[in-house]
């Protein structure tokens, strides 16, 4: 198409960041790729034009933004799509002035951000506009959690902030439930005007619906049904089907524009099919990890943003189209990962059995850029090694 605008990327080194680079190369958008990292998925794609590296955004915020706007001069850029949390930091900038002149950010404004990614507050907000959600237990400390709830129930407790399952732990109520918030508190050095939130657990599938909205008008929307995940009691799936639920759409869209929504969002539920019932759990502002499966089933939400940014919203609506139902997707490196963890624990026929479901595309195994696949192995091999984790909390990560 010619002289299209520039897009830098952040949080390269991940499939959602991947999946939108993919995207955009589709389309002939240049883009550039960074990271605190040398390696990942991005810096090892043929796609990327230009690479960089900045300051972490949870240790050294105020350089983390020094180096995006550098970054932004130096590659002439002209659309800064976060690949991950650092976009609330990057609100913060822009509505500073902090950014170049000529960089666009589409996202929600900062307020808007800081409310949807505080789990409480986004969680208390879904049930004012009669979204259903989980029990909530409303306490001030965690003795009062405990002698609130029942100790024959289970309960999660989520941090405010966190993600990929960071942050979350199971107990049953009473005395056990106090014990883990008291740990949680410990752990993460929680702020004591911050709890956790505390829910009671409600089964059922985990389901998704991603959106794109633009200044409160929605431009896309697309759903999917976690097949598989990598942790049995929840968080990143490695296996999901494309496929519809006017329940739980009706419902993320109503959240969407009483927030008066801008850019993209993922928002997840629990759907338990015995019953018909629903919740809502969260929403993830931003890129999402399964993204891939929309843009195999042909939603290319990173392409239909860039037209709402680059040429109008109108624009963008015209070239969405319903996605094909029942397109599966795999994250094949976090299945290896989920089933060596059932081997660890003595699960042999979980760990080495299959679940009969073919994948009809990988988030992270591509024929036409395979070495993407080594630069993800290498990077959750690096994080092993010097942080003895494959999912490591970074100070300010979970709070």
């Amino acid at each position: 198409m010619g002289n299209e605008t520039r897009v830098m990327l952040t949080h390269g080194w991940c499939r959602s960041s991947y999946s939108a680079l993919r995207g955009l190369a589709r389309r002939d958008v240049p883009v550039v790729v960074a990271d605190t990292a040398r390696v990942g998925m991005c810096q090892a794609s043929r796609l990327a034009r230009g690479r960089g590296r900045y300051r972490s955004p949870y240790a050294d915020p105020e350089g983390f933004v020094d180096d995006i706007a550098a970054l932004c001069e130096r590659h002439r850029i002209g659309l800064l799509l976060p690949g991950h949390e650092e976009g609330e930091l990057l609100a913060q900038a822009r509505e500073a002035g902090r950014l170049p002149a000529g960089v666009s950010l589409p996202l929600a404004n900062y307020d808007n951000l800081v409310r949807v990614n505080d789990k409480d507050r986004i969680s208390r907000l879904a049930r004012d506009l009669d979204v259903p959600v989980a029990p909530i237990v409303d306490y001030r400390s965690p003795a009062e959690a405990g002698a609130r709830t029942d100790d024959t129930r289970e309960y999660v407790a989520r941090a405010r902030r966190g993600n990929s399952s960071k942050g979350v732990r199971f107990a049953r109520g009473g005395a056990a439930l106090t014990a883990v918030l008291e740990s949680m508190i410990d752990d993460f050095a929680l702020d004591p005007a911050r709890l956790p939130i505390v829910q009671e657990c409600v089964g059922g599938d985990g389901w998704g619906v991603s959106c794109l909205y633009w200044y409160g008008e929605r431009i896309a929307t697309f759903t999917h049904r976690r097949l598989q995940e990598k942790i049995a009691t929840g968080g990143t799936s490695t296996l999901r089907v494309s496929a519809v639920h006017p329940a739980l759409e009706a419902d993320a869209h109503r959240l969407l524009d009483a927030l008066g929504w801008h850019g993209l969002a993922m928002l997840e539920f629990k759907f338990d099919p015995a019953s018909g019932r629903h919740a809502f759990i969260e929403i993830n502002p931003r890129l999402w990890g399964s993204i891939d499966l929309a843009l195999s089933a042909g939603v290319n939400f990173p392409w239909l943003l860039y037209l709402a940014e680059t040429r109008s919203p109108a624009v963008a609506r015209a070239h969405f189209r319903p996605a094909r139902r029942g397109v599966v997707s795999r994250w094949l490196l976090g299945d290896l990962l989920r089933r060596l963890d059932l081997l660890r624990r003595g699960r042999l026929l979980d760990g080495l059995g299959g679940n009969g479901v073919r994948a009809h595309a990988y988030d992270d195994f591509k024929l036409d850029d395979p070495l993407v696949l080594c630069g993800e192995a290498l990077y959750y091999l690096a994080k092993g090694i010097t942080t003895h984790s494959l999912n490591p909390v970074e100070a300010g990560m979970v709070r």
